[in-house]
């Protein structure tokens, strides 16, 4: 598994994947999916975890496929999604680098059914720290997991979605 770290070169930085997605919800509200998904392609990974609060939030995510093995258990500190410099706590001392969004890789192991846990030990989103569920991957190159924290697109606090592009996250 590869998962990207937040002040490698080779990830785009903040600031490009928030211009992005602005430009991919101005191409979806103008009905372009195509150029979204494009976007979507550039910048996410097999499994996504989105911070959409207005606060950073630090967790885990475990995800165990369908043998039973664990293949992916990582941390994560995520910068506050509508934070302008980045650093969740309004400093402008803070790194330009810093992301709201962890991308990992090379995850899918086969087709099937995998556990998904997330938790978030300091932080509860509307009275929740950690969620669990089960999702279907049925094409391990092509399908990408969306775990939201504190998106209005999702009915729980924390949230999964299944889908081959970005434009499938949203409602």
């Amino acid at each position: 598994m590869t998962a990207r770290i937040p002040h490698d070169d080779a990830q785009p930085s903040r600031r490009s994947f928030l211009a992005a997605s602005g430009t991919a919800v101005l191409a979806a509200s103008a009905g372009c999916t195509a150029v979204v998904d494009f976007i979507g392609d550039r910048l996410l990974e097999e499994v996504n975890v989105f911070n959409e609060t207005n606060r950073r939030v630090g967790g885990s995510i475990t995800v165990v496929d369908p043998a039973g093995d664990t293949v992916l258990d990582e941390t994560f500190d995520l910068a506050a999604s509508d934070d302008e410099d980045g650093s969740g706590s309004g400093n402008e001392s803070s790194s330009e680098d810093e992301q709201s969004t962890a991308v990992y890789d090379d995850v899918w192991t086969e087709s099937g059914s995998y556990e998904v846990t997330v938790e978030l030990p300091d932080t509860e989103i509307d009275g929740q720290s950690q969620a669990s569920g089960t999702v279907t991957i049925d094409d391990t190159d092509e399908e990408m997991l969306a775990v939201a924290l504190g998106s209005g697109e999702v009915d729980e606090p924390i949230g999964f979605r299944v889908g081959e592009s970005l434009s499938d996250f949203a409602d």
